[in-house]
């Protein structure tokens, strides 16, 4: 405000002296030149003197000066010129003369006033730091004096604190304004211990503000501050404008004042820390010498007691001579002992070796007899299969039904040897457990949904029971699932009519499994026998009840390795009580086992009726029930509040063969399916899904954190989304699902130049569920995508306006048209580098010909989501023939390594009707050989490994390892057999650097739904 004041004073002089000027020039010019008017211009210079610039005055005269010549030549006639420019050459002498006078006069008067200024900021920044203040006081009553007497828009004080600086004080700052980290200018200042003046462009200072304004300080003046010969602090200065030079004159006599109060505010605070922390030892001290005295007092009776001690020890002394005498016998006696005990040690160390030797030898007879036994039945059931499928239709349906019942009678065969070798595992101990939090109602629902068919078919009604308080547990549920497996399944066999309930209770310290039934019942004095090996309640001559008796007694064992026990109550006639107790937590479990995996939620599955006596029927064709095949019980409980949220019922199963089971007994409308199961991958079971005609239709979405999309959506999956997972991703892709069940016909564009072939296609595809558009053109193809939204595109690739390239790539970024799944059906040849380019875009590649039509009706119907009994016959038939002939096998080479003769003549049975070129190697080293030739040149390429693994010369797993340390052979997809099934196979296999892993007997479609996934196209 005071410089803008002056300013307005300067302008006033200023104009008046004009003024003054003026006036007098224009009277001087009018009147004769006798009269002295031009006197006035002295009223003009005396007026300059009250201006603060020094040099006002001679502004004045010398403007007087050029007027007083210029009235000499412009006035009036009349008075004598030469007298008339005497007296004005005098009076121009006179006014330079005073001009000088007033400069000096105005210079001392600012002397005058910039020293008055800098006394009164000295006695205010004096009576401001009188006191004992703290640091933060000081810099605070410093930048109040100092912005207020120079103006200034913000400052900021900085106290040194060895290598860095801190701010204790601040005046008018904006909140971007930090703490500096002891660099730039404020280091210099410091350093060179002088004033530092700094200019900014608007945009580069930090700026000040108020709770109305805010603005930036255009300059700023760094002030070291010292205390004598030490320099302790820095004051920055914000101004709009230059500092002034009376500025820069004081703050340097401010500075050793500011340093000195400083320095003392600094000493106080260290003395007060040194008052406090002397007070607190003091204290102490004085907490000690109290403990001293009380301990001198206690060391003084310690003192007594010893002296009391001993008289006594001088006692004791002489019974320990007495006694003495007699440890020395004991020691001769002890001896003895020692060295029988030593030699009972080495006795039971022989044992114990024995017994781990013999275990060994029981655990590889029970691994040898596994693959003795399994490798000719795998033959048997393969044969069997082949016989029964009558693929070439030579065979009589008497002896279709034969060969039937060889493979029942197999898998009957085969479900003793696992029984046996159960029970052979569990008694040497080679028996692996995996407890995890599961909650016990989502185990009694996956009973109810394997044992209801069975059921059905027996004419028994199968009750569930479920206490709401069953809660959670920790343990192993897969062999819980095994024990239970066994009581459902002699319940069904030994009861005729009447019921079977699975009860669910909870218990004191854990969980009750029953089992009731209505049926024969046990006698009381063979309950006991029952729980043996190869007994049964009904063992005489002529029983009617078929069974080894091994399932209650591998159950009795499983029961007490997870720390549990099997309870029997029966009465013949009446029926009989299975009870599984179980603690809340297995024996054994890892301490974070409770909280490492969090649990599937607790409620019953949607498919479960817990409060009804009966079982709910899930298979009803308008219900909307949604699969979900997920082994991670915190994500499958997110998938089955959202299914919920979305009128979705939903069951979740965790394995991919009970997945397989579940879709072909129950259709369910749609399924989510994880990738990375425990027994198989999840790619097989959306492999099986679509080769079977009974469940191709279902529209299947993968959720995984494993990257197979091109794979799975080229095999009809209508999605794909990667873990982790958005949950509105999820909703998503579930209301896809409901659009797809709801939205009929479908919609297929048929994109083909030739009339002819476009009206043969339309007639192919065209079925009362399907409506079929054609175009002939791309840009026809393009205007029907923005207009309709197809399910699907049959494309060929040579059209008259555009290839079929340029119109996917359009189809690809018009956002405004949706892209669905892209069939291309042509006749041209496609290089390699062209088949790669579709394959970004389309999910299916037919090249015409004779079977070609089969094909296209098989992927149509695929990505369509068609259910195979509503197709037209014609459709129907044509899309058996294309898959009975399997297109993806078709030319594929496969090298089949085993040893077994039979083996290899049953894969070569299952193998070679898809069109699949089988070569045989009878070890690992005829296979590495057989790669090597491949790899020089000398034989066709291998597309996938069906490795056995107990070979001689050299076993499947050295030889895995041996085509995995050569570079060609990093992708060759290798699967491995064996006929051991134990329960490190599986990861040993991996481990070698298998791709997968089947056990024998082989599954059949399996096997090849392996092979078609891990075959790349």
């Amino acid at each position: 405000m005071t410089s803008r004041t002056s300013r307005l004073s300067e302008w006033a002089i200023l104009l008046g002296v004009g003024a003054i000027i003026a006036a007098t020039f224009a009277a001087d010019v009018n009147v004769p030149l006798g009269r002295n008017l031009w006197l006035f211009y002295f009223l003009a210079l005396t007026l300059s003197f009250a201006s603060p610039r020094r040099w006002m005055p001679f502004l004045a005269v010398g403007t007087i000066i050029l007027v007083l010549l210029a009235g000499w030549f412009l006035g009036p006639a009349g008075v004598d010129r030469g007298l008339a420019a005497l007296n004005r050459s005098l009076a121009a002498t006179v006014m330079l003369i005073l001009s000088f006078a007033g400069s000096v006069m105005i210079r001392n008067r600012e002397r005058v006033t910039a020293h008055d200024w800098e006394q009164r900021v000295e006695v205010r920044l004096a009576d401001d730091l009188q006191g004992d203040l703290s640091p933060e006081e000081i810099g605070d009553r410093c930048l109040a004096v100092l912005s207020e007497s120079l103006e200034a828009r913000a400052a900021a004080f900085y106290a040194v604190e060895g290598d860095s600086l801190r701010r204790i004080a601040g005046w008018g700052l904006d909140d971007a304004m930090s703490d500096p980290m002891g660099a730039g200018h404020l280091r210099r200042a410091l350093k060179e211990r002088r004033i530092v003046k700094l200019e900014a462009p608007g945009d580069s200072a930090l700026g000040w503000r108020s709770g109305l304004l805010q603005g930036r300080a255009l300059y700023s003046v760094i002030l070291p501050v010292r205390d004598g010969a030490s320099v302790n602090g820095v004051i920055e200065i914000g101004l709009d404008q230059p500092p002034s030079p009376r500025a820069l004159d004081l703050l340097p006599r401010l500075a050793e004042r500011i340093g000195v109060l400083l320095r003392s505010a600094l000493y106080r605070g260290e003395l007060r820390a040194l008052l406090e922390e002397t007070q607190r030892q003091a204290e102490e001290l004085h907490n000690q010498t109290e403990e001293l005295a009380a301990t001198n007092e206690e060391l003084e009776e310690q003192t007594r007691a010893l002296r009391e001690s001993e008289g006594r020890l001088r006692d004791q002394q002489a019974e320990l001579e007495e006694q003495n005498a007699q440890l020395e016998t004991q020691t001769a006696q002890l001896e003895e002992q020692r060295d029988a005990l030593a030699r009972s040690r080495r006795d039971l160390a022989d044992q114990a070796e024995e017994l781990a030797r013999e275990s060994r030898y029981k655990s590889e007879f029970v691994a040898n007899m596994s693959h003795e036994l399994r490798t000719p039945l795998n033959a048997l059931l393969i044969m069997a299969r082949l016989l029964a499928e009558n693929r070439p239709g030579n065979l009589v349906p008497d002896q279709v039904q034969w060969a039937e019942t060889i493979e029942s009678s197999g898998k009957d065969l085969l479900a003793l040897i696992n029984d046996i070798l159960d029970l052979a595992r569990i008694e040497a101990g080679k028996v692996d457990f995996d407890p995890v939090p599961v909650v016990a109602a989502s185990i009694t629902a996956k009973m109810e949904r394997a044992f209801s068919p069975l059921a059905r078919d027996r004419g028994l009604a199968l009750h569930l029971d479920i206490s709401d308080d069953a809660g959670e547990l920790v343990t192993d549920a897969v062999r819980v699932e095994q024990i239970l497996r066994n009581f459902i399944g002699n319940a069904l066999k030994f009861t005729q009519k009447g019921s079977v309930t699975l009860r669910l209770s909870a218990q004191a310290d854990g969980v009750a499994f029953s089992v009731i039934d209505t049926g024969i019942g046990i006698a009381p004095e063979q309950q006991q026998a029952v729980f043996e090996a190869f007994r049964q309640a009904d063992g005489t001559i002529s029983r009617r009840y078929g069974g080894t008796g091994l399932g209650l007694s591998i159950s009795r064992d499983l029961a007490q390795l997870l720390g549990g026990e099997i309870t029997l109550e029966s009465h013949p006639g009446k029926g009989s009580t299975f009870t599984l107790l179980l603690p809340r937590v297995a024996p054994n479990a890892p301490p974070a086992t409770a909280s490492a995996r969090p649990a599937a939620p607790a409620r019953a599955p949607a498919s479960i009726a817990t409060e009804a006596p009966r079982v709910e029927t899930v298979a009803s064709t308008d219900e909307r029930m949604l699969l979900i095949v997920e082994d991670d019980p915190a994500f499958a409980s997110i998938l089955v509040d959202l299914a919920d949220e979305l009128d979705f019922r939903t069951t979740v199963v965790a394995t991919a063969d009970e997945a397989i089971r579940f879709a072909r007994e129950q259709k369910p409308k749609g399924i989510v399916l994880d990738i990375g199961l425990p027994d198989h991958s999840g790619m097989t079971v959306l492999d099986r899904l679509k080769r079977d005609a009974g469940t191709r239709h279902i529209p299947v979405h993968i959720v995984s954190a494993e990257d197979h999309s091109a794979k799975a959506l080229a095999q009809g999956a209508m999605s794909y989304l990667l873990k982790p997972v958005a949950r509105e991703s999820l909703a998503k892709a579930i209301e896809n699902l409901d659009r797809k069940l709801k939205k009929h016909p479908r919609q297929v564009l048929i994109v083909e130049d030739d009339p002819a072939q476009l009206m043969g296609l339309r007639e192919l595809l065209r079925s009362n569920e399907v409506e079929t558009h054609g175009t002939a053109t791309a840009a026809e193809a393009l205007a029907a995508c923005r207009e309709t939204s197809f399910d699907c595109i049959v494309l060929d690739m040579t059209l008259p306006d555009a290839s079929g390239f340029e119109l996917l790539e359009k189809l690809s970024e018009d956002d405004s048209a949706p892209f669905p799944p892209v069939i291309v059906y042509t006749a041209r040849d496609l290089s390699d580098a062209e088949e790669q380019r579709l394959r970004r875009h389309s999910r299916s590649i037919i090249i015409k010909g004779a079977k070609s039509p089969e094909r296209l009706i098989d992927e149509v119907t695929l990505f369509l989501h068609q259910v195979v009994s509503d197709l037209p016959p014609r459709q129907r038939e044509m899309l058996a023939a294309s898959l009975n002939r399997d297109a993806h096998l078709d030319g594929r080479r496969i090298l089949v390594v085993e040893d077994d003769i039979r083996n290899v003549y049953a894969l070569t049975g299952v193998l070679e009707p898809h069109g699949v070129d089988v070569q045989i190697a009878r070890n690992g080293r005829e296979a590495l050989e057989a790669l090597g030739r491949v790899a020089d040149g000398g034989g066709p390429r291998i597309d996938l490994v069906l490795m056995d693994v107990m070979m001689p010369e050299m076993d499947g797993l050295t030889a895995t390892r041996e085509i995995r340390r050569i570079a060609r052979w990093k992708s060759l997809p290798i699967i491995m057999l064996t006929a051991k099934a134990m329960a490190d196979d599986h990861a040993q296999c991996l481990a070698a650097g298998a791709n997968d892993y089947l056990s024998k007997p082989l599954d059949v479609d399996k096997l090849l739904s392996l092979a078609r996934v891990w075959m790349p196209r």
